[in-house]
């Protein structure tokens, strides 16, 4: 069955349909806890507030308002916690990118996060998937995980830079795919326990403790790997 739904939503005159499922899912089933729970909230939270002007303000009826209430509050979820060229570039295809383009953006990510006046919300940031193999290509995305510490506040904090970060690369057209991580573990298993992160930010020194095969690269030399240098 899966076979099936991926050979209709990568035929070229199907792949389309993959909006609706992008809008629909907005990769829920794929995030942690916490990511999980802010996705549901955020569209609940909005879902009340504008079923309540449909209901109360302009008097419609109840069914109409809870449905196009849910539309309404499900799509403004779209535009903040999703990342558009990660849609049309990456799955989609109906876009390109370049090494460059998704060096760069690392390269800022990074520099974001190091420049953070208050880094105790995280434990430490990777890079992960084709990049750290070597395969990026004119379709390829960067993925990358905020493994959060414990905690509410900590929570805010990484959901904070998650969503500007998906805006800022929004507004430079890379395909983004930004993930946060409640444990170090569930980002291992995400990424099917690939021993070879992109260490983004470290600041406590704990790599080593979760990759004891110590693969980790460095930007530059992924851009080596990928024969961007």
């Amino acid at each position: 069955m899966s076979n099936l739904k991926d050979s209709i939503l990568e035929n070229r005159y199907f792949s389309w349909l993959q909006i609706f499922t992008n809008w629909l899912m907005q990769g829920i089933l794929h995030a942690d806890k916490s990511e999980k729970a802010y996705k549901i909230l955020f569209t609940v939270f909005f879902w009340i507030i504008i079923t309540c002007v449909l209901f109360f303000g302009l008097s419609w009826k109840l069914n109409r308002s809870l449905f196009l209430g849910f539309v309404i509050a499900h799509t403004i979820n779209w535009f903040i916690n999703c990342n558009f060229y990660v849609l049309f570039v990456h799955r989609i295809k109906w876009l390109k990118t370049t090494k460059s383009e998704l060096f760069n953006q690392l390269y800022d990510i990074q520099e974001r996060l190091e420049k953070l006046p208050n880094k105790d919300w995280l434990l430490y940031s990777v890079s992960l998937g084709g990049i750290c193999k070597g395969t990026l290509n004119e379709h390829s995305d960067i993925d990358v995980t905020l493994i959060r510490k414990p905690g509410f506040r900590n929570l805010i904090h990484s959901i904070i830079f998650y969503v500007k970060e998906k805006k800022y690369a929004d507004l430079k057209g890379v395909p983004l795919d930004i993930f946060i991580s409640d444990t170090p573990e569930n980002c291992i298993q995400r990424s099917k326990r690939q021993k070879n992160p992109i260490v983004m930010i470290d600041h406590e020194n704990k790599i080593d403790v979760f990759y004891p095969d110590k693969l980790s690269l460095s930007i530059e030399e992924a851009q080596i790997l990928n024969g961007e240098k």
